[in-house]
C-alpha cells in the first residue's frame, strides 16, 4: 500500500455575505468544491488533509482559527509537505492608516479577502499584510512548500455600473471600514516590520509561498454559472498537464490562453520551482510500458498470461507512470495474449513508450483460458518425454 499523499489544504468559498451591503455572487461555493474535487479524485488527497469553510462558517475568526489549527499546528503535516491555500470570493481595498507601509507613511489602500462577515462591527477580513505574515509564519513551522490561491480582485478600474456585471465580479467597496479596522483586525505578529507600498497580496518578492491570483492589479476577477474564469481555467490546466513535470510559470502559460475575460492571472514568489515542489507525484508499478506494433492503434503491452492478462482484459493508457493526477489518453482492449506480453486494439493513436493500466479483468475468460492453457503445457511436457 502506497503512503498518503502529503498535501494539506485549507478551501475557502463565499457566495452569501452577512452584511446586506455586500454584493452576493453565484459561483465561489462551486469552486471550493470543485478544488476539493480535484484534490480528493485526481490527486488522491485524505479527506482528513482538507479543511472546507463555506459562507457562514468563513467568518474572520474562524479562517485564522482553521488556519492555525488545522495547518500551522497540525502535527500531521511534516516538514516539505505541499499546503494549498484557496480561497474564492469578494476582495476589496481599505484605506491604510497613518505608518502602515513603514513608520511615517501616510495614504495609500491595503487589500483584504472579505470573510463571511466583511463590514459587520469594523470586520475588515484578511488583510494582505496579515495573510503575509500567516503565510510566513506558516512556512517557518512547515517548510515553503505552500500554494497560496486567491480567485479575487481588489481594486476593479472602476465600479461595475450594472446589476449583471455587478453580480459577476469578485469585488466589492468597503463601504464604512475605516483605517483603524485594519489595525484592530491584524493577524498576531503582522504588525511587527514594515509592509511594501502598492503590492498588496502581489508581493513578488516573498519566497515563502507561491502566489497564484485570477488577475492582475486593478482587473477584475469574474465568474460565470460555470464557475470563476480563473480557477475553471486552473482546474482544465491541471487535469491536461504532467505536474510531476511542471512548475508554476509553465503552468501559468497554459492558463492565460483559457481565460477569456478581460483579466490576466499573475503567479508570483517562488514560480520556478516544480509544482507541489513535486511531493505527491511518484513512479507507480501498476503502469506497464507499452509499444505501438503492426498498425498505429494496436499496442504491445508488457504483461501476459503468466500475469493474468487474458483476451478482453481492458487497459487505459497514460503518457506517463506517475500518480496520482495521471489521465487516460486512450483505452485498449486484450485481442492476443502470450506469456509474458499482449497486443491490444486502442480507441486511438498512442505514441510509442506510452504506459498502460488494468481497468478490467475479463475473469470468465480468465478461469476458462487459463484452463486451457494448462492443459496445453502439460499435453507439450508429455510429449517431450
Amino acid at each position: 500500500m502506497q503512503p498518503p499523499i502529503r498535501i494539506f489544504a485549507l478551501i475557502i468559498g463565499i457566495d452569501k455575505y452577512e452584511s446586506g451591503a455586500v454584493w452576493n455572487l453565484e459561483s465561489c461555493v462551486d469552486d471550493a468544491y470543485r478544488i476539493r474535487q480535484w484534490l480528493r479524485n485526481d490527486l488522491k488527497v485524505p479527506k482528513d488533509h482538507i479543511c472546507m469553510l463555506l459562507d457562514r462558517h468563513a467568518t474572520k475568526d474562524n479562517i485564522e482559527k482553521a488556519f492555525l489549527r488545522h495547518l500551522i499546528n497540525n502535527d500531521a503535516i511534516q516538514r516539505g509537505d505541499a499546503i494549498v491555500v484557496y480561497f474564492a470570493g469578494h476582495g476589496s481595498s481599505v484605506d491604510a492608516p497613518e505608518g502602515w507601509f513603514y513608520p511615517g507613511s501616510f495614504g495609500g489602500k491595503a487589500e483584504v479577502l472579505c470573510s463571511y462577515d466583511f463590514g459587520m462591527q469594523g470586520v475588515v477580513g484578511v488583510s494582505d499584510r496579515c495573510l503575509q505574515s500567516m503565510v510566513e509564519e506558516l512556512s517557518k513551522t512547515k517548510g515553503d512548500n505552500i500554494a497560496v490561491i486567491l480567485d479575487a480582485c481588489f481594486a476593479p478600474v472602476q465600479s461595475p455600473s450594472n446589476v449583471r456585471a455587478r453580480s459577476h465580479t469578485r469585488w466589492t467597496p468597503a463601504g464604512k471600514l475605516t483605517p483603524n479596522d485594519l489595525i484592530t483586525s491584524l493577524w498576531r505578529g503582522a504588525s511587527k516590520r514594515p509592509y511594501p507600498r502598492g503590492v498588496g497580496f502581489y508581493n513578488a518578492k516573498s519566497t515563502a509561498y507561491t502566489l497564484l491570483t485570477a488577475c492582475s492589479p486593478g482587473e477584475k476577477a469574474m465568474e460565470g454559472k460555470d464557475g470563476g474564469k480563473f480557477t475553471s481555467a486552473f482546474l482544465q490546466t491541471a487535469r491536461e498537464t504532467p505536474l510531476h513535470s511542471a512548475s508554476y510559470v509553465s503552468l501559468l502559460q497554459q492558463i492565460l490562453p483559457k481565460v477569456k475575460e478581460s483579466q490576466k492571472p499573475v503567479f508570483s514568489g517562488a514560480t520556478k520551482r516544480p509544482i507541489f515542489n513535486a511531493v505527491p507525484f511518484r513512479p507507480d508499478q501498476t503502469y506497464f510500458q507499452t509499444d505501438s506494433v503492426r498498425e498505429p492503434k494496436v499496442l504491445r503491452i508488457e504483461r501476459g498470461s503468466v500475469h493474468g492478462v487474458v483476451a478482453g482484459t481492458k487497459f487505459s493508457v497514460h503518457a506517463y507512470n506517475y500518480s496520482p493526477c495521471n489521465p487516460a489518453i486512450a483505452h485498449v482492449s486484450v485481442t492476443d495474449v502470450h506469456p509474458t506480453w499482449s497486443f491490444g486494439s486502442a480507441t486511438r493513436t498512442v505514441p510509442s513508450g506510452s504506459w498502460a493500466q488494468i481497468r478490467q479483468w475479463n475473469d470468465q475468460g480468465f478461469f476458462r483460458s487459463r484452463s486451457k492453457r494448462s492443459l496445453h503445457t502439460l499435453l507439450h511436457l508429455f510429449l517431450r518425454k
